[in-house]
């Protein structure tokens, strides 16, 4: 039962690193003191599941770093550092929009100068 929680173990995308990991944990401690072992590659796996929104996150790590050595403090800490960037990122461009300005003088002269 507990082996299938971990195998269906899942993230929503309103869930933090820290709460995540909490989740994780809880599990693999129950695993563990039922005397199953888990390897780092697995305990890792969080990377696999992560949402779309951490896609960058986690390619960069893919080609960076070893997932089957890194210890799981270590990605929580990296994750969370991204999660901050992320949260940080939404409340700055909450509200903002961006225009450009065209100047119909510059669109003529790029047209007849591509004639």
């Amino acid at each position: 039962m507990l082996k299938h929680q971990y195998e269906m173990f899942a993230i929503k995308d309103h869930e933090s690193i820290q709460y995540i990991v909490s989740r994780l944990q809880v599990i693999l401690n129950i695993l563990r003191s039922l005397g199953s072992t888990v390897s780092q590659y697995e305990i890792n796996k969080i990377i696999r599941i992560l949402p779309a929104k951490w896609r960058a996150q986690e390619t960069a790590l893919r080609t960076s770093k070893d997932l089957e050595a890194m210890p799981l403090e270590e990605l929580v800490g990296i994750l969370t550092i991204y999660e901050q960037v992320i949260k940080n990122d939404a409340g700055s461009t909450k509200g903002k929009s961006l225009a450009l300005k065209s100047s119909q003088k510059n669109v003529k002269n790029v047209s007849s100068k591509a004639l």
